[in-house]
């Protein structure tokens, strides 16, 4: 017997035994569920380390001192003094200092459209360029700080002003040129508003366009960017640093890049580090079990939920996240807000040093992970750890498809002639039809079930390009186009039913394993390019139809949040994936489903 025919040997009995694919359809999507419970553990994950020996953390003096700080306070209060001008006058401004310090410097404004006369957001970049005396301009590591805190109200006036991040940012630029060490080139970036100005200034250097921004070109350039570093320090004083590196549509930087800067801040900062904005004593609720290893278990969890929900939602933890789409690998240092014990020394340390370890690449970090999940800053999950769960979800839902398949096709078959019945005389054949009527009906049925998955796909992709892409961010609330929207993708299953009616029952059996066969291939090959993602289609399919409810519930509940201006503008200025893959993928499937039951019980 050859290799081919033992293969479909197998595939026709496993076929005809409907009973044992559901059973291991349902073990599989339990075993995922299963795995993502012990991904918080320290069963599946391991102590992070640093793959590329150039780095050398840690390994060379800095000479930041107190001096340095001094004029830092006095930029920090200057950069306190400009929070009321204008965004093209405190770039000016910005511009002049910079200039003064011997710097090459330009200034960048930029406008983004959600339709002609309608403004999104505007604003002026300015940036400034330190020539390294031993380098051809051909690399380039990037210090920036955007204007606007990530963390809102948290200044010393209750504002969103990134004050002392700008300021250190200004500070380091003085300091650093006085040295000849440098192999790289440095860019001093101060990104205006907290995205956009980021967003801008990056097309802007390499060269892109967008339909909807018009931005002035950046004619002070240097070599490709390798590496970036983010400031964001709002308060006078801080008492740990958070590392935050998730990027747009789950793009990730460098595992070496995190770990590296990470050993600098525990090392030659001598200062606390957590993942995320999380405090250092984290409160759990009253109920759990006052235990290392359960607080640990939480706090685990936590972090990896945090990293889940940037990668869903599409959007970056801060402007380090809009770095990826460039393969350049960028992180952000921010300083927790408390009255001491930190400030501008440790940060000034910490930046110095990690610049002088990035200073020592010969080629771009490639050799540690660039999928991964972390559970701290000191232990990860690789990708072979974590993929697991969404495929063997995604698995289970193919194989539950081609478990009603089977019975289908028993359906199918039972309603035809058997060759053994067929030749019994006392059986009446009067009122049947031929075998090969059945076999053109059931492609009849086929091509039904194929046609209303592709109308449910087509219409989601009408909405996106013909609704939702018109709908102004800032008053997405109030748009009659985004409640059209939810009422059409509601309506959709009824219209179908009365528009486009299936011949026969039969119908349901047939669409119903298409459906979940097309639900699994989605979520096997999102995961791969999007981790979260593919995770959070799973999960909302597999549990069905408690996932249509929680998915309902959850797109109500956006409806009426203030994230739903962020979520428009992370897709018209930042295009993030999460709105057009609601419309073309999540959605559609969703009604196909809710269309199967529907038939099941009405038709």
């Amino acid at each position: 017997m050859s290799k081919f025919t033992r293969r479909q040997l197998l595939i026709d009995t496993l076929l005809k035994n409907a009973a044992l694919l559901r059973q291991c359809s349902a073990v599989l999507i339990l075993v995922g569920y299963l795995a993502a419970l012990l991904l918080p553990t320290g069963l599946l994950s391991r102590g992070t380390y640093i793959s590329e020996n150039a780095l050398l953390p840690g390994q060379v003096n800095t000479y930041w001192s107190w001096a340095q700080v001094n004029k830092a306070d006095h930029y920090a209060d200057l950069i306190d003094e400009w929070r009321h001008l204008s965004s093209h006058l405190r770039a000016s401004k910005i511009h002049r200092l910079l200039a003064s310090f011997g710097l090459r410097s330009q200034t960048q404004s930029y406008a983004f459209h959600s339709s002609p006369g309608s403004t999104i957001s505007n604003g002026t970049n300015v940036h400034a360029i330190l020539h390294a005396p031993r380098s051809d301009g051909s690399e380039s590591l990037l210090l920036m700080a955007s204007w606007l805190s990530r963390r809102p109200a948290s200044d010393i006036r209750g504002g969103d002003v990134n004050v002392r991040g700008v300021a250190s940012v200004l500070a380091l630029a003085e300091y650093l040129i006085s040295f000849n060490l440098w192999s790289k080139d440095i860019i001093f970036l101060i990104a205006d508003q907290h995205l956009e100005g980021t967003h801008a200034w990056l097309k802007a250097y390499h060269g892109l366009s967008q339909t909807n921004l018009q931005m002035q070109p950046v004619d002070l350039k240097t070599g490709s960017i390798w590496a970036a570093l983010n400031i964001d320090f709002p308060f006078h004083s801080f008492s740990h640093i958070a590392i935050d590196y998730e990027g747009i549509n789950g793009q990730l930087p460098n595992l070496d890049l995190i770990n590296t800067v990470a050993h600098i801040v525990r090392w030659t900062g001598s200062c606390p580090i957590t993942i995320h904005d999380e405090p250092l004593e984290p409160s759990y609720p009253g109920y759990l079990p006052d235990h290392p290893q359960v607080q640990s278990y939480m706090q685990a969890g936590r972090t990896i939920l945090k990293q889940m929900a940037h990668g869903i939602m599409g959007s970056p933890s801060g402007p380090e996240g809009l770095f990826g789409t460039y393969r350049i690998d960028a992180i952000a240092l921010f300083a927790h807000p408390a009255d001491g014990p930190h400030g501008f020394h440790t940060m000034g340390n910490i930046v110095e040093s990690s610049l002088r370890s990035l200073n020592n690449l010969l080629e771009r970090l490639h050799q540690s992970f660039f999928l991964y999940l972390l559970q701290s800053e000191a232990r990860f999950l690789s990708v072979a750890m974590y993929l697991i769960v969404p495929l063997l979800i995604g698995v289970g839902l193919t194989i539950r498809g081609l478990a009603k398949w089977s019975l289908a096709s028993k359906d199918w078959d039972s309603a035809s002639f058997p060759g053994d019945k067929a030749q019994d005389p006392k059986v009446k054949t009067s009122g049947k039809r031929p075998a090969h009527l059945f076999e053109q009906e059931k492609g009849a049925e086929i091509l039904w079930s194929l046609r209303v998955i592709a109308l449910t796909h087509l219409v989601g992709a009408m909405v996106y390009w013909g609704l939702i892409r018109s709908i102004e961010p800032r008053k997405a609330h109030e748009s009659l186009r985004l409640y059209a929207s939810v009422l059409i993708f509601a309506a959709l299953p009824l219209a179908i039913v009365k528009l486009e009616p299936p011949r026969e029952k039969s119908s349901c059996a047939i669409m119903e394993p298409i459906q979940l066969m097309l639900a699994g291939c989605c979520v096997s090959v999102i995961a791969v390019l999007n981790f979260p993602l593919g995770t959070g289609l799973a999960v909302a399919l597999s549990i069905h139809p408690l996932g249509l409810l929680a998915a309902a519930a959850a797109l109500s509940a956006a409806l009426g949040s203030p994230s739903l201006a962020s979520l428009f503008i992370n897709d018209q200025i930042l295009d993030a994936w999460i709105l057009p893959f609601l419309l073309l993928f999540f959605l559609p499937l969703l009604t196909q489903s809710f269309l199967v039951r529907l038939l099941k019980h009405f038709f």
